[in-house]
């Protein structure tokens, strides 16, 4: 009796952001290279099965970079997948410039 396939990490994302597209309710969302976008927000969705999720510095400057390009503001989801289901993490990611 062969293994069942193990879904890739890219099949994994789609099927988070379209979780979250399902918990935001909105039909104003579609796909965009990955993200979900309203009238305001671009919304970066992360997936991982692991017991942790690193979000880092480069991560955080392409979600800001990404809504700027398209006039949005930056948001970001994070999935994590339990042995009962997800977790979610949201938040706006913000940038300031130090000024004196």
């Amino acid at each position: 009796m062969q293994e069942p396939k193990k879904k890739s990490s890219k099949k994994k994302g789609l099927e988070s952001e379209k979780r979250v597209q399902r918990c935001l309710n909105s039909g104003s969302l579609w796909f965009d290279k990955g993200d979900l976008k309203t009238e305001d927000y671009l919304i970066s969705v992360k997936h991982t099965a692991k017991k942790s999720f690193r979000l880092t510095k480069e991560i955080l400057e392409e979600i800001w970079e990404q809504a700027l390009d398209r006039n949005k503001y930056p948001r970001i989801v994070i999935e994590i997948e339990t042995d009962n289901g997800f977790i979610y993490v949201a938040g706006n990611v913000f940038k300031f410039k130090e000024t004196k």
